[in-house]
């Protein structure tokens, strides 16, 4: 609640909310019909992550639970809390693997999106710095610290037999059921979700430049992509509930200090909010459809 009333203290907000009112039916239908696509992205990803071969039916199974995932998340302060429960679902739909294993492929679907996001960050920062766009260098810094420690991580995957390693010690052989996903035979799959994750990133910051544009804001796509992935690593950390009040802030900070005016930009976060809880409520409604 504080975070908001830092937000919203210095502007008119009833006349924010009679612009939120005027967006159009078609453009709101329109943003989650485009989040559904990113939502079948995540849900082929997670999928080719746990399956050889997924089908149709397995990518809609896994897209089903990345937007319960999502639905739960509205619930907790952070983006990530349903990471914890989205998983459940598919025990029911997949009873031939083993609930160490679903649960495990959260944690390295998260892992490779994470890659991803710290590359596209880390280029996009470096691509800001390019153009002259004033910005803390210690953000530049902390996503080249981040895209470094992701790539330790692969190189560890795919260097180190984790089945030989752990073979070697009895009383471990069930860590080796967890880490499955990491065995040599499946390193393969890491690479191509990795590839998935590096084409959708770009996707999924798209409705903040579509919104800006239905709003006559005028941020640029390349601003977009320089500071979205900054806000969206900060929203991680556990300070607002469906990023409402965080997210404002984050928004003024940046892109105010671009020169658009603080209603604006409101507007735009805000939007993006009520979407997020919009695609959210979807996500609920895919509890009633099996």
């Amino acid at each position: 609640m504080a975070l908001i009333y830092f937000a919203f203290r210095k502007i008119n907000v009833f006349h924010l909310l009679s612009e939120l009112r005027m967006v159009p039916i078609w453009f709101v239908v329109a943003l989650i019909l485009f989040n559904a696509i990113v939502a079948f992205i995540g849900g082929l990803r997670w999928s080719v992550l746990v399956l050889e071969k997924p089908k149709f039916r397995d990518v809609w199974n896994f897209t089903r639970a990345t937007y319960l995932g999502g639905f739960y998340a509205i619930f907790f302060p952070t983006a990530v809390a349903g990471d914890l429960l989205k998983w459940l679902p598919l025990l029911e739909k997949y009873k031939h693997l083993s609930k160490a294993k679903i649960a495990a492929s959260v944690l390295v679907d998260r892992v490779t999106g994470f890659t991803a996001f710290t590359t596209v960050g880390f280029i996009a920062l470096l691509t800001g710095r390019l153009f002259k766009y004033q910005f803390p260098l210690a953000l530049l810094w902390l996503f080249s610290g981040l895209l470094l420690v992701v790539i330790t991580f692969y190189v560890l995957v795919f260097t180190v037999d984790f089945d030989k390693l752990i073979g070697r010690f009895p009383k471990l052989h069930k860590i080796l059921e967890i880490i499955d996903l990491l065995k040599s035979e499946n390193k393969k799959r890491i690479l191509i979700c990795y590839a998935i994750s590096l084409f959708s990133e770009p996707i999924w910051m798209l409705p903040v430049w579509f919104i800006s544009l239905i709003f006559h804001v005028g941020i640029s796509l390349l601003q977009v992509y320089i500071f979205i992935p900054v806000m969206s690593l900060i929203l991680v950390l556990p300070i607002s509930v469906a990023g409402f009040g965080a997210r404002e802030n984050l928004y003024l900070l940046f892109f105010s200090a671009l020169g658009f005016a603080d209603e604006k930009v409101l507007l735009v976060s805000t939007f993006s909010g009520i979407m997020g809880i919009l695609n959210a409520l979807v996500g609920g409604l895919m509890t009633l459809i099996h």
